[in-house]
């Protein structure tokens, strides 16, 4: 037997986290234990009461196992070779009581007497000095079936350790259909084919019944494809009582129409055979359980794959799903960014509000102008940018950003020639935010100082200003002492204001915007993390499983791929 097949099949019975009490893990236990055994071992099996015991007493021409006082035996009893008759029982918990006959089998190998085992018997073994036995062959008397489940489970076991099997029928009594289905469960869907039928009390029927139980034994024995040697039937009468009273007697001719004697010449026949080929013998019982531990590693990897294939589509749908939205909020927050950015372009901004704001800072209207010009615009972007980013935090789950707040540049302040009737400037205002409900107040007085961009953007006034701003304040007053016609001045004034609140406006946004650009555009574009993971540990049991299979399909001399 392939030792490293079975080690094989262990392993996938543990990776399958088959039940260790389980039938299969059992049979697998059988198994591994079969191969180690060098002897061939010849079972003896079937109902209580149809005569085991008898017929292997009749065998070994001595009554060495228990069939007087209580004909049940309630232990699966080991017939070995040994140079004197004893006994060695072995008990569950370690320890060995042992005879030099056999009077202890009534006490711990027979059924109590509500017909129960004993479950503090581990092994039973009989030795005894005879030439069958010699020759490496092991008998094993197994408890009757259809009793109890606990002996028809301790059965099942040691059926599969068997190289060959003999299952006594009562002949008056022959199986049913059911019973013969019920027979295939146990042996030939087991891979157990090396089987011989025995029939025994044919000695007690009329002639004529027992022709007509010939004819039905043949088709019973026919109907079970028995691998046995060429020209060996797998059906034979032994009336196993008058067999064991004429060896005891030494009445040969009793024997030889007992049936015995041809029945322990196919038996010989048999075991000569099979020995030299003991490995391919045991084969088909391995062949069927590795078929079947196939069979649930395939089960078990289908249900497994089909799993892990599920949470890996649910996986991708879920990676799609944000890849999607992420594309959509990134796109909606960029192009909101920079739809505020075009409308903040100075060359727009002076070509559309250089000359209505001029005109609103003449009438004292700033404020109007703001509330109505400025300040919805830049509420309105703020508003959208920042829902793009909450929506980003809530469906990336990404750590809150501050978010986008603008602040509007302080008021313009008109630098007017001096005159002796002007006012002194008033104090500026502070800058206010887009969320300020109060309008900003116009200012007068010394403006924000213009930087050097403007000069490059904006013609006339801008420019102006920034050289009034940069000269010598007593040089204005040498201007303004000169007796000159200030109005064109004064309308430069105005427009050189309003030039440079709109440069204002748009290089200390813009720098805002690009400020919140920079911190916030992780959280707008973070790496995907989806909420769904495979399993690492199920996809490490079906790599397992995958690889237990192959194993035992490698073994294709077996048949099982």
């Amino acid at each position: 037997m392939n030792s490293s097949l079975i080690a094989h099949l262990q392993t996938a019975a543990d990776k399958l986290e088959i039940d260790p009490n389980s039938r299969l893990a059992n049979d697998l236990k059988t198994l591994a234990n079969k191969s180690a055994r060098s002897n061939y071992q010849i079972a003896v099996f079937g109902p209580f009461n149809h005569g085991k015991s008898t017929l292997l007493n009749a065998i070994l021409g001595n009554k060495t196992l228990p069939i007087d006082l209580i004909p049940t035996t309630g232990a699966a009893i080991k017939v070995v070779y040994g140079e004197e008759l004893a006994t060695k029982i072995t008990l569950t918990n370690g320890q060995i009581i042992a005879a030099k006959n056999t009077d202890i089998l009534t006490a711990f190998a027979t059924l109590d007497d509500d017909r129960r085992m004993r479950d503090d018997v581990l092994e039973v073994e009989v030795s005894f000095p005879h030439p069958f036995l010699k020759t490496g062959v092991e008998l094993l008397d197994l408890p009757g079936t259809n009793d109890r489940d606990e002996q028809d489970k301790l059965v099942r076991d040691r059926l599969l350790a068997a190289d060959l099997v003999v299952n006594v029928l009562d002949v008056r009594k022959l199986m049913t259909l059911g019973e013969r289905e019920h027979l295939r469960d146990w042996l030939e869907n087991r891979g157990i084919n090396t089987v011989v039928f025995v029939a025994n009390f044919t000695n007690m029927l009329e002639p004529e019944e027992q022709k007509e139980v010939q004819h039905r034994l043949r088709f019973v024995a026919e109907s079970f494809r028995s691998q046995l040697p060429p020209g060996i039937s797998n059906l034979y009468r032994v009336d196993a009582l008058p067999a064991l009273r004429a060896r005891l007697k030494g009445d040969d001719a009793t024997l030889h129409t007992s049936g015995l004697s041809s029945f322990i010449s196919a038996l010989q026949a048999i075991v000569a055979y099979q020995r030299e080929e003991l490995a391919d013998v045991r084969l088909p019982v391995l062949r069927s359980l590795g078929l079947e531990v196939q069979g649930l590693l395939r089960s078990q990897i289908a249900k497994l794959t089909a799993e892990v294939n599920e949470t890996k589509e649910k996986c991708d749908r879920e990676l799609a799903l944000k890849r999607q939205a992420q594309t959509l909020i990134q796109s909606g927050w960029e192009n909101s960014l920079k739809e505020v950015e075009q409308w903040l372009y100075l060359p727009n901004l002076i070509s559309f509000y250089q000359s209505p704001l001029t005109t609103a800072i003449q009438q004292d209207r700033f404020g109007e102008w703001e509330s109505s010009n400025v300040r919805p615009r830049l509420k309105y972007a703020q508003q959208e940018i920042n829902d793009w980013a909450a929506k980003a935090e809530s469906f990336f789950n990404t750590s809150p950003v501050a978010p986008l707040k603008i602040i509007l540049p302080e008021p313009p302040e008109v630098l007017l020639p001096e005159s002796p009737a002007q006012p002194p400037p008033k104090p500026a205002t502070t800058a206010s935010t887009l969320d300020s409900l109060t309008p900003t107040a116009l200012a007068t007085g010394l403006g924000w100082i213009l930087a050097g961009p403007l000069g490059a953007v904006v013609a006339g006034g801008a420019s102006t200003i920034a050289n009034k701003r940069s000269g010598d304040r007593s040089s204005d007053n040498i201007s303004n002492s000169k007796n000159l016609d200030n109005s064109a001045e004064v309308l430069e004034a105005y427009t050189d204001a309003a030039a440079d609140y709109l440069f204002r406006l748009n290089t200390e946004t813009i720098e805002t915007i690009r400020s919140y650009r920079d911190r916030a555009a992780a959280a707008i574009n973070p790496e995907i993390k989806i909420d769904r993971q495979i399993d690492p540990q199920q996809q490490q049991k079906l790599l397992d499983l995958e690889r237990c299979l192959a194993n035992i399909l490698s073994s294709d001399f077996l048949g099982l791929s």
